[in-house]
């Protein structure tokens, strides 16, 4: 029998406690805790719809599902969704998220496994979904690789992570130096009184170092946040548009300046973003 959102909670309590500690802060856990026990639709959904149409009985795999949102989500709007997790993150603790995971549905949609080695046929899902995934792997482009291999021809993959040029680190939730050296960082880690344990298991990930992990397998890719800021300035005039937004819009309706002015502001948003969102596909969009 599945347990209820109380008991979700507790578990989840339980979880971070024992795992994050000296990771985050008591506070921090709780803040987490929360936004994660809100069963809200899932924004990755909607940032997919405007690019991919899934078919209406979609296959999908969440690759490390963590405590199972959006499986969970999936599975309450009747689509066959399955997601696999390591869990082997942070301190390690008594109970695992995949044990939680496992206990929110009472069918068996949750695997023990890694994004190396998914345990999955060739071209098996329509939706793969590596959501704050790579910065916690080893070699990104196995498992990257992997998550072509099981998709259809048709599908999509939706991936997210953080941009480690900027100054803050979003798993310690403190000011960080970008592509801070680790030896630094663990000094630094360790003066600001947290456990550098997560830092060893992490990747830094930006947004150049995704898109070329994307172009090594050979698939087509659409950087969500530089084509949803790009549109905005392409978009006809708004009261709604900030400053930047504007200044973009006005500068690149000049001819000359127009592809100087669009190639500096995709560059901005490359490194100004906190995280990177994208979308891949095995075969090109039209």
């Amino acid at each position: 029998m599945a347990i209820n959102q109380n008991q979700f909670i507790d578990l989840l309590t339980q979880y971070r406690r024992e795992n994050w500690c000296g990771i985050q802060t008591a506070e921090w856990q709780r803040r987490i805790v929360a936004s994660i026990a809100q069963e809200t639709e899932p924004a990755i959904l909607s940032r997919i719809a405007p690019h991919s149409s899934l078919p209406s009985d979609p296959l999908i795999l969440d690759l490390g599902s963590g405590v199972g949102n959006f499986v969970v989500a999936c599975r309450k709007r009747g689509w066959r969704a399955f997601g696999v997790e390591p869990d082997r993150i942070g301190q390690g603790s008594s109970l695992s998220s995949l044990q939680i995971a496992s206990r929110r549905l009472d069918s068996g949609a949750f695997a023990a496994a890694t994004g190396e080695q998914l345990p999955f046929a060739d071209a098996t899902f329509d939706l793969v979904v590596l959501d704050q995934v790579i910065e916690h792997v080893q070699n990104q482009v196995s498992v990257l690789s992997e998550a072509v291999r099981v998709l259809k021809p048709a599908g999509v993959i939706y991936i997210a992570c953080p941009n480690y040029l900027r100054f803050y680190e979003p798993h310690y939730k403190i000011l960080f130096f970008p592509l801070m050296p680790k030896f630094l960082a663990s000094f630094y880690l360790r003066v600001c009184r947290r456990d550098p344990v997560l830092l060893r298991q992490l990747t830094y990930t930006t947004n150049s170092r995704v898109r070329s992990l994307l172009r090594k397998l050979n698939v087509h890719f659409i950087d969500l946040n530089e084509r949803g800021f790009l549109d905005k300035c392409m978009a006809r005039k708004s009261r709604a548009a900030t400053k930047r937004v504007r200044a973009v819009r006005m500068l690149a309706g000049w001819p000359i300046l127009s592809k100087l002015v669009l190639f500096g502001a995709s560059s901005y948003i490359r490194l100004r973003e906190g995280g990177s969102e994208f979308l891949a596909f095995r075969q090109t969009c039209g």
